[in-house]
């Protein structure tokens, strides 16, 4: 077989067959050679060729050829075969053998490679310390890869004790002698303060040399000092162009950073679609920060398809990777079913991974499973120290929530005063629940003296926020005027901001302001569609109020059964108002087949709440012996009851039985009395009732016999 060689001595370029121009000097003459005329180093040649053009059996034979000359270059490539599978199956043992038998003969890239060998454990039992002396060896003889390898295993102790300083000096060195991962390495060295003094300048300029020599890693991070401004001027534009340059050779780091760029059009027009194809090209290579982000891209559809499945698929993998994100992500899906069936238990064991690597927000969730008894049994105490854990960090849904175990004493003594310092915290760090709970304490005076300007402050923050409890607790500040200036339309306002979140509360108060018209035109209509907004919640008072629309026929047409079905689900939930209302209705029979007993049963209910309405109600049906074994003694307890509260019906009825001595010795001082504070609450016929006492004083028995029967009822 004959061969090709250049016929510039300078040259020597050695071919297989007869090229126009010599690829290596542009010469255009060659002679031919023989098979034994070819040198080692011809073969070696011979044998790179093959590599290039992918005919690994040919690069193989070339460099068995080289090898059995002596050749040690040869040799170590040959051991390069063996080691990656090229042209025969990977044998990593045979691999170190030639790797140490050019390495006998001095040859110092693969003395750098058996050491690299024993550090990783590749055909030979792995052994920090021997791969120190070798790269200790090659380094000492002006080898670059081995000053660099030297430095890794110094910077990270492997085989000797760590010494980040020594570390600094041989990547200097190496990087001196222009060995690109050197150069960025020292650049990061530079960058952080590693082993020396940080100066962004000279890192930004180290990472500069590695980048234009094509080193990936150099790029990306020359890329991000572009990004960032760190060393060098800030720019988009050149940050954008050297992670193009390192992900275009497939670095996951620069596809992944690349991608947010195009996400949010940073240095680059926005791209949703060429972000999430960059974070599937690093994704498929294994890469945590890109099955993360291809996870949320498939969750959220962002620039896909929202394909809940394929999320838990990438998550699944980040989580594998070690990605405590990733970890947390996925338990999030088990937690809600979403892409994989629903499990409180999975939600807790992923959850608990993330959370053990670090993960704020897994804290947090793993923390609310351990307090609710989700996927684990309930342990406030357990919940409390993630919660911690997470609040050690910073974490300002952490710090609420050990601020909340304060407040209720959830798996501590309950302590205002040091509920208040944590909520502090998380509010300052800008969490709008914090600052809508601390602004509470502030309002009641709880852990703190009490002061509803300060209040308001913190609910116009948590407001501004959008925190829906805090929107309308500025709007109920704003309707009672404490803390500010009294103005119902303000009210309104924040109500209206809290109620289109669906915040039931506040649904309830802006239906009450639209029902009466404060801060709003009055629109009764209105006022139903937010009362049962809040009623298709099941909110209590929204479904009292819905009912009471319908027995009014305000904003609705007037419709009794509706009214008696919306009173039974609000009474249903202990409402005592709705319990007092739907027994008017059984015992008036308004909607519902008249049932005094059933009356008697929802204002029992309504009264041992205190609700003084219901308190006086039953004990009318105690007077009048319906539903229940007539009692005056009752009656007057349960008026007693509710005048206690100050109800004027309740300070008539018991006014009569002290005028009359019906439950009660009799007592005219006493009824006046009564009768007097029902007048002054407008109550029917309570001023004439304390007017005709105080003319009767000193009448006969004939009077009181004559008035006795007389009574409103």
């Amino acid at each position: 077989m004959e061969f090709y060689r250049c016929e510039n001595p300078e040259c020597g370029y050695v071919a297989e067959e007869e090229p126009d121009v010599c690829p290596r000097c542009g010469g255009a003459f060659f002679h031919t050679l023989d098979e034994e005329e070819l040198t080692a180093g011809d073969w070696v040649s011979l044998g790179g060729q093959a590599v290039d053009d992918g005919r690994d059996t040919d690069a193989l034979a070339c460099y068995q050829r080289a090898a059995a000359m002596g050749d040690p270059l040869g040799t170590t490539n040959l051991g390069w075969c063996f080691e990656s599978g090229v042209g025969v199956r990977e044998d990593p043992r045979q691999a170190a053998i030639l790797y140490a038998q050019a390495a006998s003969r001095e040859y110092l890239p693969a003395l750098t490679n058996l050491g690299y060998c024993y550090a990783c454990g590749i055909g030979v039992e792995r052994d920090a310390v021997r791969a120190l002396e070798c790269f200790r060896k090659a380094a000492g003889r002006g080898h670059p890869r081995g000053q660099f390898l030297l430095a890794e295993a110094l910077r990270r102790g492997e085989g000797t004790a760590a010494d980040e300083g020594e570390a600094f000096r041989w990547y200097r060195s190496a990087a001196w002698l222009g060995y690109p991962p050197a150069q960025t390495e020292l650049g990061r060295c530079l960058e952080f303060g590693v082993g020396t003094e940080s100066d962004l300048r000279q890192a930004a300029m180290w990472y500069r040399a590695a980048a234009e020599q094509g080193h990936a890693p150099g790029q990306c991070c020359l890329g991000f000092c572009c990004e960032s401004g760190r060393g060098v001027e800030q720019s988009w534009e050149e940050a954008v162009r050297w992670y193009r340059a390192a992900a275009s050779q497939g670095y996951p780091r620069a596809q992944c950073n690349l991608a947010w760029c195009y996400e949010n059009g940073r240095g680059v027009k926005q791209s949703a679609e060429q972000a999430a194809e960059l974070y599937r090209r690093a994704a498929e290579q294994g890469y945590a920060r890109g099955e993360l982000s291809m996870g949320l891209c498939c969750e959220q559809g962002r620039g896909v398809p929202v394909d809940l499945e394929q999320a838990a698929v990438w998550y699944r993998a980040a989580a594998e990777h070690g990605d405590e994100d990733g970890a947390c992500c996925l338990g999030y899906l088990y937690e809600n079913g979403e892409g994989v069936e629903q499990s409180w238990e999975e939600a807790v064991r992923w959850y608990t991974q993330a959370a053990e690597s670090g993960s704020a927000r897994a804290q947090c969730n793993l923390a609310w499973c351990c307090e609710h008894g989700k996927g684990t049994e309930p342990d406030l105490k357990a919940a409390l120290e993630w919660y911690r854990k997470a609040a050690d960090q910073g974490d300002p849904r952490g710090l609420f929530c050990v601020a909340r175990a304060y407040d209720y004493g959830f798996g501590v003594e309950q302590d205002s005063a040091e509920a208040v310092r944590w909520y502090i915290r998380s509010a300052d760090a800008g969490f709008p629940p914090a600052q809508c709970d601390l602004g509470v304490c502030y309002e009641r005076g709880e852990g703190v003296r009490q002061d509803y300007a300060a209040a308001a402050k913190l609910y116009r923050r948590a407001a501004e926020g959008g925190n829906a409890p805090g929107q309308c607790n500025l709007g109920y500040l704003y309707e009672i005027g404490r803390g500010v200036e009294q103005d119902w339309a303000e009210a309104a306002r924040w109500y209206g901001a809290a109620a289109l979140q669906g915040l039931a509360r506040a649904q309830c108060n802006l239906a009450w302001c639209y029902e009466y018209g404060k801060g709003v035109e009055q629109s009764p209509r209105r006022a139903v569609y937010w009362y049962r907004k809040a009623a298709e919640q099941k909110d209590l008072r929204g479904m009292f109020s819905l009912g009471a629309c319908y027995k009014r026929g305000e904003g609705v047409s007037q419709d009794w059964e509706q009214a008696v079905y919306w009173y039974t689900q609000a009474a249903d939930g202990g409402y005592a108002a709705a319990q007092c209302n739907l027994g008017v209705c059984y015992e008036r029979g308004e909607g519902v087949g008249k049932d005094c007993a059933r009356a008697a049963e929802l204002y029992r209910a309504a009264a041992e709440q205190g609700d003084p309405v219901g308190q006086c109600n039953l004990g009318y049906l105690y007077e009048l012996g319906e539903g229940v074994s007539q009692s005056w003694e009752t009656a007057v307890y349960w008026y007693r009851k509710a005048v206690e509260r100050e109800h004027p019906r309740a300070q008539y009825h018991l006014a009569w039985c002290y005028e009359h001595g019906k439950g009660v010795r009799r007592d005219r001082q006493q009824a006046m009395e009564l009768y007097e504070s029902a007048a002054r609450q407008d109550y029917q016929d309570a001023a004439e009732r304390a007017a005709h006492l105080r003319q009767s004083r000193g009448l006969s028995g004939f009077w009181d016999g004559l008035l006795s029967g007389w009574r409103h009822t």
